[in-house]
């Protein structure tokens, strides 16, 4: 897909939603699901460069039960030319040169295993990984925001958060996982997991969105010094917060010098800048997929 850094990711995404749905309800690709049995894993992966901006592409894992060797050029043709037609709708365009690369794959289930985990890896935002001429995914931009604080960093993780909220990254055809022994687990059920660690407290979203930049820090409070600490470091901010049997909102305001904040300010004063780097990147550092 054609781009320039005019384009904003909210037009990109929708470029490429609509290129895809033009492909898939094509006769062409319906024929492959019916008569030739196809399955696929498709995932969107993001990336932003300064020259060019924005940057969405689709790796897609077409699975056939046969060889279907003499399928792959009308298959190539075919793709191309709904791919081009869907962005056209959008006012976008592909070239033939870099709109889509095809690749026949050995049909060995261990390469193939291999590129779907990397596959869920770099549509996850691929933080470790670097791309050239500047290239960075999200989750790079994240972590060079809370690095350095750059301003137009921030901007772009704002706007990536934003135009990103509700996109399958990562999506099987249906029956595939079933037929592969993939067990689904819901997000909610995730999050019910025991991480083996203690509830100290919650906080609703209003609070947690004025501190999340510095969370680490209020994490370290309650570590250290407990509830008490963490009481101390929510009250100075005017933050709303509750601890087990106080349900009430508490907007106290307290002198961020007193002392349950002391041993907090010196141990940060003391601590190597790199180790403060590292502490940072460590606790935004991805667990789980976009």
């Amino acid at each position: 897909m054609r781009h320039h850094r005019g384009h904003s990711l909210r037009e990109l995404r929708r470029a490429l939603s609509a290129a895809w749905r033009h492909l898939t309800q094509s006769r062409g690709w319906k024929r492959w699901k019916t008569d030739l049995d196809m399955d696929y894993v498709r995932g969107v992966e993001g990336t932003h460069t300064d020259l060019n901006g924005w940057h969405l592409h689709i790796h897609a894992l077409l699975i056939f039960p046969t060889d279907v060797s003499a399928e792959i050029p009308a298959l190539t043709c075919e793709v191309y030319t709904r791919w081009a037609a869907g962005l056209a709708k959008k006012g976008m365009s592909a070239t033939a040169e870099h709109g889509i690369d095809v690749r026949v794959g050995n049909g060995a289930v261990e390469k193939m295993g291999k590129y779907i985990s990397k596959l869920a890896f770099e549509t996850a935002g691929g933080r470790w990984k670097r791309g050239k001429r500047g290239s960075r995914t999200p989750f790079q931009i994240l972590a060079d925001a809370i690095d350095t604080g750059n301003e137009r960093d921030v901007a772009l993780w704002q706007e990536w958060e934003q135009g990103s909220h509700g996109m399958q990254q990562l999506v099987w055809s249906n029956g595939l996982k079933q037929r592969c022994g993939v067990t689904e687990v819901k997000d909610e059920e995730i999050a019910e997991e025991d991480g083996g660690g203690e509830l100290a407290g919650v906080l609703p979203a209003r609070s947690w969105k004025k501190i999340y930049p510095v969370a680490e820090d209020l994490i370290i409070a309650t570590r250290h010094g407990g509830v008490p600490a963490a009481r101390a470091w929510l009250d100075a901010r005017g933050l709303a917060f509750e601890f087990e049997a106080d349900t009430t909102e508490r907007a106290v305001q307290l002198d961020p010098g007193d002392a349950p904040f002391a041993w907090l300010k010196a141990a940060l004063a003391a601590e190597d800048p790199e180790q403060r780097r590292e502490r940072r990147r460590s606790y935004y550092r991805p667990a789980t997929a976009l």
